[in-house]
């Protein structure tokens, strides 16, 4: 039986510490590799750069920029030629195929960004953005109100706020001058009610607008109410008499 023949033995390998010198670039070549970097860099903050502009309006503009402008006198330089305010805006950058934008510092230059779109956005006051967030719905209810004796309206109003806040919607509501209205708890008692407490802190969800000028008097109004309610009543006692006695 034959033995196999031995491999021959590996080729004389240079010592690691020749090895490694011999990865390693030279000073020289380095040197060339740091310049050429500088270099490409240099050319791109020198270019002009050519964008699309979109206004606020959104209306497209081509412009171009040096690349070594900053980015925020790019927004001064915008808004100066197309007579905007550009402490009220401000830029939006982007770059082809990217959806997000583009992060940057106002001394970024332009030529260091890969810009294809400027959008140049209107800045919203912090005003504005408080009466655009959603408002909490505000608690109603219906509230019936009696007048004139024998009328009555229902008119939606908030519970919570102190009764004088709602006069100017009943008044309105039932044609009564804001002038000569007084709340009273019902037309009977008379009772006049304190402008300010409110609807919930009453506990009512009814009252009586006495118009001063058409009505003579709280007193009359309340007593022609009182009798008008008491001839109901004793009518309704005759006539269960009346059934019964057949």
């Amino acid at each position: 039986r034959r033995m196999k023949a031995r491999a021959p033995p590996p080729p004389n390998q240079p010592p690691a510490a020749s090895r490694i010198n011999s990865e390693q670039k030279s000073p020289v070549e380095t040197r060339i590799s740091d310049q050429s970097l500088m270099s490409m860099k240099e050319n791109m903050i020198n270019r002009s750069v050519d964008f699309t502009v979109i206004l606020p309006s959104g209306v497209e503009q081509k412009s171009t920029a040096e690349g070594s402008k900053a980015v925020m006198d790019l927004l001064v330089d915008l808004c100066s030629q197309y007579h905007l305010n550009p402490v009220q805006h401000s830029l939006e950058l982007k770059s082809s195929g990217v959806q997000q934008p583009l992060n940057y510092k106002p001394n970024t230059l332009v030529g260091a960004l890969d810009i294809q779109t400027v959008f140049l956005k209107e800045k919203v006051p912090e005003e504005k953005i408080k009466r655009l967030l959603p408002k909490k719905p505000e608690k109603s209810m219906r509230l019936v109100v009696n007048y004139l004796k024998t009328q009555k309206a229902v008119v939606r109003v908030s519970p919570e706020v102190p009764l004088h806040s709602i006069i100017p919607a009943i008044c309105e509501k039932c044609e009564v001058s804001q002038e000569h209205v007084v709340l009273l708890r019902d037309g009977i008692t008379g009772e006049e009610l304190e402008l300010t407490k409110s609807l919930e802190e009453l506990g009512i969800k009814e009252l009586y607008a006495w118009d001063r000028k058409r009505e003579p008097s709280q007193k009359t109004s309340v007593s022609s109410d009182a009798i008008e309610k008491e001839k109901t009543r004793l009518l309704g006692l005759f006539q269960a008499d009346r059934r019964v006695s057949k």
